[in-house]
């Protein structure tokens, strides 16, 4: 387990928690950004797999990636469309930044088109348009996002690409990785000279060449994916970056798409790719009733269920791995949690957790000495622990008293009776208790007892007169006063001592 307040260890390892987030396994990492599943855990066994996106020890100290990657989740957070993974949390855990997105217990379309070609095939065309249309559906809730003030924020993706639209085991197509989407009030600064942000074949050339962008680059971007899985080509490809960049910016449209393409479809995914923007669909939702409407007059419908059995047969070892993997991760959290129930069980009945909820759980926990000199235990409730309390006030200074009296008697080597008078007031017990050290600071003087002369003494035994005058509490016996420490007064009860308690961070 980790102990708070250290440096987060990098790489983060299975078992780091991220506020309330255990890290289980990692199942993805891009150029900038890794993802891990992770197990969120509430009350009452309350248990979800959520997937934690957190920026690579390369880059986590780099200011203009922070804010990047805070943009990100303040941006994309507002998104809410069922074909965009949504954003639950964003947090700083001992300077690690972290989102919190929903699980997608599915695959990227790069990797679904990898399998499908690994057997020379390619992915049915109902269900590659299926996908994309509700990618769009996605997007343009995107596009038409609104800041507080209820005026467009003008996003842009800039990265709509196969890498970055997941497909779960249900056929739910997913758009994720706004990380360097343009909006109206993006706080990180935009790309430098010489830097392009997002992948070459999948990028619109006013991108590439560095221009201003708007959401009509994102509909390059859907054009270029259907091209590419259609045709089985990218529509601009080069044996180098470079080479690339240049057919693309040339201004030249790309080869036709191969004639085993319907016509309705070939003329969407053409429109998309014109170099003049001003020639492209307007909205990704104008561009997504068109798919639905080629779907319709070709014939080629595929339901969101449809899609899911393709991706499960297509993707059922990778589903596998990644359910043993997540399995796996999900018993060696298990472990560790026997373990640190375990520790827990054998610490001190004494250790009071910090996180312990029952505040009306009484604070003692061991047997506790007062000042007289008794030791009690634990109280079960509060009227026995007042009635303890109440009772050693009363009995601590009697004691006290009792003691100074007894040592005070003896201290002249007789033992004085205390005469029968009524009780003083509750000063005299004071003045009797404090004299004694007054009068140990002060030079010692021949008492009236001492110059009197012994024939005219009293009898010893004889009874004293009740009208005689009384000698003061504090008048000493005959006879020279032994050098003697004055007896101490009576301590205070003391308060119960708690037990301090050490948060070992589990």
């Amino acid at each position: 387990m980790v102990s708070f307040g250290l440096p987060a260890p990098y790489p983060l390892v299975p078992g780091y928690r991220l506020d309330r987030y255990e890290l289980l396994c990692p199942v993805a990492e891009g150029g900038m950004a890794q993802v891990w599943c992770a197990r969120l855990r509430g009350k009452h066994g309350f248990e979800k797999l959520v997937a934690i996106k957190t920026i690579l020890p390369k880059f986590a100290a780099d200011p203009q990636f922070q804010k990047m990657f805070l943009d990100e989740a303040r941006i994309a957070s507002g998104i809410q469309h069922a074909n965009v993974a949504q954003i639950l949390d964003l947090g700083d855990e001992q300077g690690v930044l972290y989102i919190a997105l929903e699980w997608v217990d599915g695959d990227a379309l790069t990797k679904l088109n990898k399998a499908v070609s690994a057997k020379s095939q390619r992915i049915p065309m109902s269900v590659l348009l299926r996908i994309v249309s509700d990618t769009c559906g996605g997007l343009h809730s995107a596009h038409e996002l609104r800041g507080k003030d209820g005026a467009p924020l003008q996003l842009v993706h800039r990265d709509v690409s196969p890498h970055n639209v997941l497909v779960d085991a249900g056929g739910i197509a997913k758009l994720i990785d706004f990380g360097i989407a343009k909006a109206r009030d993006r706080s990180a600064e935009e790309t430098s000279t010489g830097t392009l942000k997002g992948k070459i074949h999948y990028m619109a050339p006013e991108q590439a060449v560095g221009s201003p962008v708007d959401r009509r680059a994102d509909i390059w971007a859907i054009g270029a994916i259907l091209y590419h899985y259609l045709s089985g080509r990218p529509p601009f490809d080069g044996p180098t970056q470079v080479a690339t960049l240049q057919r693309l910016t040339q201004g030249t449209p790309p080869a036709p798409l191969p004639p085993t393409v319907p016509a309705p479809v070939a003329d969407i995914v053409m429109r998309c790719l014109k170099h003049d923007r001003e020639a492209r669909p307007a909205t990704a939702a104008e561009l997504q009733a068109s798919i639905e409407a080629a779907m319709l007059s070709t014939g080629l419908v595929a339901t969101t269920a449809e899609v899911g059995a393709f991706v499960r047969e297509q993707l059922a070892e990778r589903v596998a791995k990644r359910k043993a993997a997540i399995d796996a991760a999900l018993a060696a959290a298990e472990q560790r949690d026997r373990k640190d129930s375990a520790e827990a069980a054998v610490m001190p009945a004494h250790w009071i957790s910090p996180d312990d909820k029952d505040r009306n759980a009484t604070p003692y926990s061991v047997p506790t000495t007062l000042g007289v000199g008794s030791t009690i235990g634990p109280p079960k409730d509060n009227a026995r622990r007042n009635l303890l309390v109440a009772v050693v006030a009363v009995i601590g200074p009697v004691l006290g008293i009792t003691a100074s009296l007894v040592v005070h008697a003896r201290a002249g080597g007789t033992t004085t009776a205390i005469p029968e008078s009524p009780a003083a007031p509750a000063t005299s017990t004071a003045s009797f208790v404090s004299s004694p050290t007054a009068q140990a600071a002060a030079p010692a003087e021949p008492s009236a007892t001492a110059t009197q002369d012994p024939a005219s003494a009293p009898d010893a035994t004889a009874r004293p007169d009740p009208s005689a005058a009384t000698p003061p509490a504090t008048a000493h016996p005959a006879g020279p006063r032994p050098a003697s420490p004055p007896p101490a007064p009576p301590r205070p009860a003391s308060k119960p001592k708690i037990p301090t308690v050490i948060d070992n961070g589990f």
